[in-house]
């Protein structure tokens, strides 16, 4: 379930453009309505208020997002859909995914059904458990090395927090480096190393 206020707080003070892509690999491209137009908008709304519009497009259809389960679509004035979109709900929101969502975008991105410009840009600083995660879905095959490799890049280099600093960076620097070649068609960091990671982050937790 998604919070209309958290949505509308999330539009700008200016109208902004952007694009995105259907379900079926379609462009389109959107304007998404400033805070106050979308919050007067909803105010107006006397039906259907599972739906909220945040923008619309050139030729008269809004964009709407179904607070259920985030799922976009452009629709006409009684809501009934004409293109249902693909691209996360946290692109266009420009929200930081959860580590659980990253996930399933990663994997749907593997799966061709997301294109890397359609991935979220905006990223939190983990948590050491996250960080566990990330390493154990290696581990696991949900996810490549490089998959990691790109993740803790990103988060690197933009964060929600204003600066990461001390033991987080360190960690972060060693999950950068996951995919890291050995020289001899493999990985500089087995499988053993990977298991010491670890714990060196559970011991990192112990330590807060």
């Amino acid at each position: 379930m998604f919070e209309q206020q958290v949505i509308i707080s999330s539009l700008g003070e200016e109208e902004m453009e952007l694009q995105m892509f259907t379900i079926v690999g379609a462009s389109k491209k959107a304007t998404l309505l400033t805070r106050a137009d979308a919050a007067q908008l909803r105010a107006l709304q006397e039906t259907d208020l599972r739906f909220i519009c945040v923008g619309y497009d050139s030729v008269g259809s809004w964009l709407a997002i179904d607070l259920g389960n985030g799922e976009l679509f452009f629709c006409n004035d009684e809501y009934r859909p004409s293109d249902v979109i693909r691209t996360p709900i946290e692109t266009v929101m420009n929200w930081a995914p959860t580590t659980e969502r990253l996930l399933l975008l990663t994997q749907r991105l593997k799966r061709g059904e997301l294109s890397e410009q359609e991935l979220p840009r905006k990223r939190y600083t983990p948590t050491f458990e996250e960080m566990i995660k990330w390493v154990l879905y290696v581990k696991e095959g949900l996810v490549t090395r490089e998959d990691v490799s790109d993740w803790a890049g990103r988060v690197l280099q933009q964060s929600d927090d204003d600066l990461i600093v001390g033991m987080t960076t360190d960690s972060l620097v060693w999950l950068n480096g996951i995919d890291l070649p050995d020289g001899d068609s493999g990985y500089l960091h087995d499988e053993s190393d990977l298991d010491e990671w670890v714990l060196q982050l559970e011991r990192k937790i112990d330590e807060l």
